[in-house]
């Protein structure tokens, strides 16, 4: 299971220092963007739909530069396509944008685990193994998905890569559907791939841990593409 969008599929922090810091509360043009966003996964903004931003500020009580700024955070994760002086067009995207979104996601997370092989030491192995245990006897999804959060953090943090685990944020911030609306089959198999991901750590097995992890990854776009279906977020013809 990965990060939710929340990690979300993973949010990880950039680097280790981030740690430090208190969590921060989302500023408006985050609010803002995850609110269209959470329109367009849901159908209720439609492919091709121009967005209005008057519209959009007076529902949610903000002026219009949060707006802005997340139409800006939207077009860059492809969900929103914005002509200049026209406005800003709800994208039209497709199954293979879909597919192509979690693979290029599995490859950066299957680097940051094969990094995380040699680093990650035998307490920070256990601390993987107790996550996974926990999560797979969890009964609560919040409870999944955090465990399921701190499962993949994990893994990113020790890849000791910045440059690398601020990648996985943005590309996990910007997954185009919300693990807790996977169906429920979708945790078992996650389950049993997280497995597989520790198997090749207790090996020190770099390449199985990369290939494990971008399977994981892929395999979850199948689930997404399913959940999007059902929605009718597709225009087929």
């Amino acid at each position: 299971m990965t990060a939710v969008p929340a990690s979300t599929p993973d949010r990880e922090p950039s680097d280790s220092v981030a740690e430090l810091r208190p969590r921060r509360r989302p500023n408006l043009g985050e609010e803002v963007a995850a609110h269209i966003r959470g329109g367009i996964l849901a159908g209720r903004l439609k492919p091709g739909q121009r967005i209005d931003q008057d519209a959009i500020a007076d529902e949610l009580g903000v002026s219009r530069l949060p707006v802005r700024e997340a139409l800006i955070s939207l077009d860059r994760e492809g969900l929103v396509h914005t002509i200049p002086r026209k406005g800003s067009y709800v994208a039209r995207i497709d199954r293979d944008d879909i597919a192509d979104h979690y693979q290029i996601f599995g490859q950066v997370a299957g680097l940051a685990a094969a990094r995380a092989v040699a680093r990650l030491d035998d307490e920070g192995l256990a601390q993987l193994v107790d996550l996974h245990e926990r999560m797979s006897r969890a009964e609560s999804l919040d409870e999944q998905q955090r465990l399921n959060h701190e499962f993949h953090r994990t893994i990113n943090l020790a890849s000791g890569s910045p440059r690398m685990t601020s990648m996985i944020q943005l590309l996990a911030r910007s997954l185009p559907m919300p693990y807790a609306d996977f169906p429920p089959e979708w945790l078992d198999e996650a389950n049993r791939q997280h497995r597989d991901i520790l198997d090749a750590f207790r090996r020190r097995d770099t390449l199985a841990a990369q290939r494990s992890m971008e399977q994981h990854i892929n395999a979850s776009a199948r689930h997404a593409i399913e959940v999007l279906e059902r929605l009718d977020f597709f225009e087929d013809e």
